[in-house]
């Protein structure tokens, strides 16, 4: 059993479906985020092809320098109501939320996170994306073609991407 305040995890399952309800877009700032376990995969994928030159795709920590889309755009789970003020892990309280909006939030109500960042929406005369799955389909595939990279964790986000997916294409 937990200890009283210890933060529990939330479900690959949940956390897959909040980011597809969310269209794998930041719910604050709405730009598409990015897959962090897909962008290890694209880095492995880089090196065992034989490109010679470092590539900053992936590291652990989203070190700007190491992996700059992480570290903007990298894919969150946020608490709406502040997880740190009571807030729930049940999907209607859960968001997708980029790296810069996440680091920027806290425990910041909505109201106020808005209020200090304003949504700029982006401009573009073809609309918001409509099918950005912010990389997990690659992500699935290179574990599909790499089991041996993958870690338990990165097998459990396959799973549950896959099973998401599987729930969702039409009978």
């Amino acid at each position: 059993m937990a200890k009283s305040g210890t933060r529990q995890p939330i479900p690959k399952r949940i956390q897959v479906q909040v980011f597809e309800t969310d269209r794998w877009l930041c719910r604050w700032c709405l730009r598409p985020v990015v897959f962090p376990p897909a962008m290890r995969f694209l880095q492995e994928f880089v090196k065992a092809h034989g490109h010679s030159r470092q590539v900053a795709f992936y590291d652990l920590h989203w070190r700007r320098d190491l992996s700059p889309l992480l570290d903007e755009l990298g894919a969150s789970i946020d608490h709406v109501h502040a997880h740190a003020k009571g807030g729930s892990n049940d999907p209607e309280n859960l968001a997708t939320i980029c790296a810069k909006c996440n680091v920027r939030k806290g425990s910041l109500t909505v109201e106020e996170h808005l209020r200090r960042y304003k949504r700029i929406p982006v401009k573009s005369k073809h609309g918001e994306p409509q099918r950005w799955d912010g990389l997990a389909s690659v992500f699935v595939i290179l574990v599909d073609e790499n089991p041996g990279l993958a870690t338990v964790t990165e097998k459990a986000w396959a799973s549950a991407l896959k099973h998401a997916w599987m729930e969702s294409e039409p009978a």
